[in-house]
């Protein structure tokens, strides 16, 4: 029996392990009592019990959590762990179902502790009385060691009865949508709707296609309910804060935009015909980031991806299944060698980083295990990339959520070759359109660009994704972060894309268009210029000379820097030498790589990066652990230093290059000076060891802050700086680079960053050493004057940017550009920075259009 004495139900623990108190629990709406009240648990075992004799009311498909219902109309929920709804199912099993009668102790649920925590932020298990004026929680367990079927806390009922009156009559407002819960209403959703509504004088139900429905103000009816991602559901408000509650409601299911659905209407009247919230009327200008510069003018074409056809086919024997499951995964490994081989730089880091991903033996051997256990091969790759996904998303280091897309786009071309389809994505839409869609992958942008679109608009993404980088590299113009607004334009709307300042013109008046149009055939004047003096030497107006340098990632690319006016190298990034294998690359065939590149190069300088891989940029091969942090983890020079057979192949490679000028080698991620210290005792040994005299300049990158602070010390040891403006803002500035709700806000130009690089540069300049830039700031127009002000003599971009950059500093004078830095440092923000460059080139010149701050 659950009730220890009379009117008392006992409620005992549900797990093994640590009992502590909801404050504890590492999410709000459970340490803030939105659901609730109770304890959590953190688990030591691998199965959950029923904590009294009940019913169960509640198991979602994912299986990570269970709501019972006592006799006397109390009802708990045990969830086990913090956003385990995102593991889809993975690593639970159900052992009962709703509708079943439990007794107190009964097995519910088994799980895989390791595999759990592994993928979820914690295993911290709350154990909640569901918030109901008619019941109350008493004598509450302290913290401390816990076993199963131990008492944890007592309901009694406080005789207020289960609801406070709602009205039963009125006029009826409702809306129909379809929701964008990425995982449907789960505990936390079903938290926030109840507790949106509980204090209106209103009552609220949900109603689902097929004819179910839930009370918004119950969170295990709304649980229960079952209604998942891109659903529609009829949001029904009765009573006089009607309005108010669909207003709290709508914004919580997170509606799809452009789903047909309109505007809240009163049942039973006629629908008036008014503009959704946020619509984009004509002659709006909505802002944007800038991630592929260009000036474009197109009809628009909304653009969203299908969901993937259902594996309605029954699936084979075990064999045939796991047989075509290898068939596919080979196609599609076929399909990225050959992009691997034959693409642009970009194109073939991407596919060299799908096939690292597809050859991962723990994502295809979660595919062949649920083929073992009777799911079809679709079904199987289906489940295991979009757990894996999951997975990635909720990870704090930026590089490692990116791989989210990565695993969705390998998703779906392993799917297409399983339908006996091209692994490629096929996508059409009108020549010269301007597309307008939420995110993008890969794969889609490539197929994009092969229809002659005129750009990309989109409502998501940030400026450093693999999109971005796809469409710059083939001189795609894009704007990224847009906002929700660019859903509610109308196919064959005319539109303005500015990805240069930034921003999209909907249906812009025809004198605005004109000068637009006109804008653009400047800038692409400008462009032709530029180009036809691209190889000549850059040097300021007042004879400071400056280099314009390529950012590399291969052989093919050397040539492609020459030929764009390139004056060497500025970053030769190593890490492709290593992708895509299944063991470290050998000395000889990294010699042979880089003597490759250095030849194309003639004398021009050449920068090699050594390898800056580690737990966020991980290679299977090199077997690291996870980690909490791994943006703040072993990588970069720390790897390298762990690994000094890998340190010292590469360090070999690099000297036995033979080149007419000598070799610049840097060390990424340097925070430290005895990092500096041990590469420089390494390279001596090798030195001695093999005999080689070859000469060789060691720089380091100044990509975090302590590496900017002990610049005075760090310039006495090497013999060139590199700044690199990407992770240096992101470090200095504590933000995501590639959060779309900072990205407009985490800028190089910011007076912090900028204060970090002049002091730098003002170290390099009194130990007598270079100093260049070779992040993507690197190719901002309005940086660059800021940049030659504090010192910098070399910017090293991608090849594309390198004859306007030539032009904008051959208008510049040195001295003017101190001034300009020294003020810019007296500045209080990026976007006060940019206003000051734009007003100084103004005086002499037409302003040039940055990124936006």
């Amino acid at each position: 029996m659950s009730e220890s004495k009379a009117g008392v139900l006992e409620v005992r623990s549900p797990l093994d392990g640590w009992c502590a108190p909801l404050e504890d629990c590492p999410d709000p709406v459970f340490s803030g009592r939105v659901l609730g009240d109770g304890l959590s648990i953190d688990p030591t075992g691998n199965t959950l019990h029923a904590p009294f004799d009940g019913e169960v009311v509640a198991l979602p498909e994912s299986r990570h959590a269970v709501s019972l219902r006592a006799g006397n109309g109390a009802e708990c929920l045990v969830h086990l762990g913090i956003d385990t709804v995102a593991l889809a199912g993975d690593g639970f099993e159900a052992l009962v179902s709703v509708g079943d009668r439990v007794t107190v102790g009964q097995a519910l649920l088994r799980f895989d502790p390791e595999r759990v925590a592994r993928a979820a932020p914690s295993l911290r298990t709350p154990v909640l009385l569901l918030d109901n004026p008619a019941f109350a929680l008493v004598e509450r367990r302290p913290e401390g060691p816990v076993a199963a079927g131990d008492p944890l806390f007592g309901v009694v009922a406080t005789g207020a009865g289960e609801t406070v009156g709602k009205p039963g009559g009125g006029v009826a407002h409702e809306r129909t949508l379809r929701t964008g819960l990425v995982h449907g209403i789960h505990a936390r959703p079903a938290a926030l709707l109840a507790a949106a509504v509980r204090d209106l004088d209103v009552r609220v139900s949900l109603h689902r296609d097929g004819g179910t429905s839930a009370d918004a103000g119950s969170p295990v009816s709304l649980m229960t309910l079952g209604l998942g991602h891109g659903e529609r559901v009829r949001v029904e408000a009765v009573g006089p804060d009607a309005e108010a509650a669909l207003a709290a409601l709508l914004p919580l299911l997170e509606p799809l935009e452009g789903d047909g659905s309109g505007p809240a209407v009163i049942a039973g009247t006629d629908e008036k015909e008014c503009p959704p919230v946020g619509k984009a009327l004509p002659g709006t200008r909505i802002e944007a980031l800038a991630a592929s510069a260009g000036l474009v003018f197109g009809p628009a074409v909304q653009w969203s991806r299908a969901d993937d056809p259902a594996d309605d086919l029954p699936p084979g024997s075990i064999d045939d299944e796991l047989a075509i499951l290898a068939a596919a995964l080979l196609a599609v490994d076929a399909h990225l060698a050959e992009r691997e081989a034959g693409g642009d730089i970009e194109t073939r880091e991407i596919a060299q980083a799908h096939r690292s991903l597809l050859g991962d033996p723990s994502l295809a051997d979660r595919a062949r295990e649920a083929v073992t256990r009777g799911a079809g091969a679709a079904r199987a790759w289906r489940d295991a990339t979009d757990a894996v996904a999951q997975s990635f998303a909720r990870l704090e280091d930026p590089r490692l959520r990116e791989r989210a897309d990565d695993i969705r786009d390998l998703r779906g071309q392993v799917l297409r070759a399983l339908r006996g389809e091209s692994p490629a994505a096929s996508i059409a839409v009108p020549a010269g359109a301007i597309v307008l869609a939420d995110e993008l992958l890969p794969s889609e942008l490539m197929a994009l660009a092969g229809t002659g679109v005129a750009g990309l608009c989109l409502a998501a993404g940030g400026v450093t994704s693999h999109v971005a980088i796809l469409a710059a590299a083939r001189g795609l113009p894009m704007l990224v972060a847009a906002g929700e607004s660019v859903f509610t334009i109308e196919a064959g709307t005319s539109l303005a894309l500015d990805a240069v300042s930034g921003a999209l013109w909907v249906e812009p008046p025809e004198s605005e268009a004109v000068a637009f149009r006109e804008r653009a055939r400047t800038e692409a004047a400008l462009d032709a210029a530029a180009s036809a003096h691209a190889h000549e030497p850059c040097r300021t107006r007042d004879g400071v000379d400056v280099a314009i340098m390529a950012n590399l990632a291969g052989v093919a690319e050397a040539g492609l820097a020459r030929e764009a006016g390139a004056d060497g190298c500025g970053l030769l990034r190593s890490e492709f030498l290593y992708m895509a294998r299944s063991a470290p690359p050998s000395v000889e065939v990294q010699r042979r790589e880089l003597q490759a590149i250095s030849d194309n190069l003639g004398d021009r300088p050449l920068v090699v990066r050594l390898l800056d891989a580690g737990a966020d940029k991980p290679i299977a091969y090199l077997g690291q652990a996870p980690e909490d942090n791994p943006a703040l983890g072993v990588r970069g020079i720390r790897l390298a230093l762990e690994r000094p057979e890998l340190l010292d192949a590469q360090l070999e490679a690099l000297l036995r290059i033979e080149r007419p000028t000598p070799l610049d080698v840097m060390l990424p991620m340097v925070s430290r000076v005895a990092e500096v210290d041990a590469v420089r005792a390494r390279i001596d040994t090798l030195r001695e060891r093999l005999r080689l005299a070859t000469p060789l300049r060691l720089g380091v990158m100044i990509e975090t802050p302590a590496a900017a602070l002990l610049a005075d010390a760090l310039a006495r040891r090497v013999d060139f700086f590199s700044v690199g403006t990407n992770d240096l803002a992101q470090y200095t500035l504590c933000m995501d680079r590639v959060a779309p709700s900072l990205a407009r806000r985490l800028d190089a130009l910011d007076p912090a960053v900028l204060t970090l690089v002049d002091r730098a540069a003002r170290a390099a300049e009194a130990a007598g050493i270079d100093i260049g830039v070779c992040g993507a700031a690197a190719a901002d127009p309005l940086a660059a004057p800021v940049f030659l002000g504090l010192g910098v003599r070399k910017l090293s971009m991608p090849a594309a940017s390198i004859a306007r950059l030539k032009a904008r500093v051959r208008a510049l004078e040195a001295g003017e550009c101190a001034t300009l830095a020294q003020d810019a440092l007296a500045c209080e923000s990026a976007h006060q920075v940019r206003e000051l460059v734009q007003a100084r080139l103004a005086h002499s010149e037409k302003p040039v259009q940055g990124a936006a701050s």
